[in-house]
């Protein structure tokens, strides 16, 4: 079984969050997102300020009270960008169509994140950690953060994540052992997810727009390796007390690493199959727990107790939004122009 992307280093979107200085929240709807508002779920909301949420599992739209300047926001999370791509896909469209109609739309981002899977082992991220502990690395990031696990059988290190600059500046830049949190998640072992690092831009306002505007016009993500990573980490520091090996391993994975990413194209994983989290989530933290009550119910000769808990069961008015999503088809959902 192959878990994750499969190429030696992928590119996606992992966050977005774009706002709209307007209140035409079903006009929006229908032309930017080109989603029928009857498959969102309606709800008052008080995030970020906003008065009200038009919710499609993962795929946020905020509303704001018409004497409220903010207007509309998309908020789109590492899941909702996966659905807003198999949205795409449906309506003939990619990342960048949708982008550039954004921009015209009048559209400003304050948040854009951009994820990099590396399955090559370009780096070693406890090795990294280790190094700035010992100061290392160049960079113009005033501080960086870090945690993680260890095995005590072996003293290795596990689990790696690695943050450098602030969550509230401009950039922030987070590194992590993606194969170690998925062979958590899903109760294998970690050599059954192969080698897999993650390494996270997360930039906020100008620096965002700067960024959205270089990857319409390029394509690609060279801003990335020519750009912020290069000004924010170097690896250039020359003597080095302790273990030069590792060191020089270092400088030579991340000066690949650069190189390789100058090529990398905005990859996608497009995702239609909504509202999985609450099948997921009976399946791994309640099935065990049905199948006992209907053990017990056949052993002792009673009516079926989960068949009453279900007919007595209410469905709230989210339910029964997500209800009509479950079982619509996305040529359903779409409205193509």
């Amino acid at each position: 079984m192959e878990y994750g992307p499969t190429e030696p280093i992928s590119g996606k979107l992992d966050y977005f969050r774009m706002t709209f200085k307007r209140h035409d929240i079903e006009h929006f709807l229908e032309t930017v997102i080109r989603i029928k508002k009857a498959y969102f779920y309606n709800d008052a909301s008080s995030k970020f300020g906003y008065a009200e949420l038009f919710q499609l599992d993962q795929i946020r739209i905020y509303n704001s009270s018409p004497t409220d300047d903010r207007g509309i926001m998309i908020e789109l999370g590492g899941q909702g960008c996966r659905q807003l791509e198999g949205i795409l896909q449906a309506q003939g469209r990619d990342w960048f169509m949708f982008l550039e109609q954004c921009l015209q739309e009048g559209g400003r981002i304050t948040r854009l994140d951009i994820a990099m899977d590396d399955r090559h082992g370009y780096l070693a991220i406890p090795e990294i950690m280790m190094q700035a502990q010992l100061g290392y690395i160049d960079s113009h990031f005033r501080a960086f953060d870090f945690h993680g696990s260890g095995n005590l059988s072996t003293g290795a290190v596990e689990g790696v994540t690695l943050y450098f600059g602030s969550k509230k500046s401009a950039v922030y830049i987070a590194m992590y052992q993606k194969d170690h949190e998925q062979a958590k998640k899903l109760n294998v072992d970690v050599e059954d997810i192969g080698f897999w690092n993650r390494y996270e831009i997360r930039l906020r306002d100008e620096r965002a727009d700067t960024a959205l505007r270089k990857l319409l016009e390029t394509r690609n993500f060279i801003f990335l390796s020519q750009g912020i990573l290069m000004e924010y980490l170097r690896f250039e520091v020359q003597e080095v007390p302790t273990d030069k090996r590792k060191w020089q391993q270092t400088k030579k994975g991340w000066k690949q690493l650069l190189l390789d990413t100058e090529a990398l194209k905005l990859t996608s994983a497009p995702e239609t199959a909504f509202y999985r989290k609450t099948e997921y989530w009976l399946k791994s933290q309640v099935s065990a727990s049905m199948k006992l009550v209907q053990m017990a119910d056949e052993i002792l000769g009673k009516d079926s107790t989960l068949e009453t808990m279900i007919e007595e069961a209410v469905l709230s008015d989210k339910h029964k939004a997500m209800l009509k999503v479950l079982t619509a088809e996305v040529q359903d959902m779409i409205i193509v122009t």
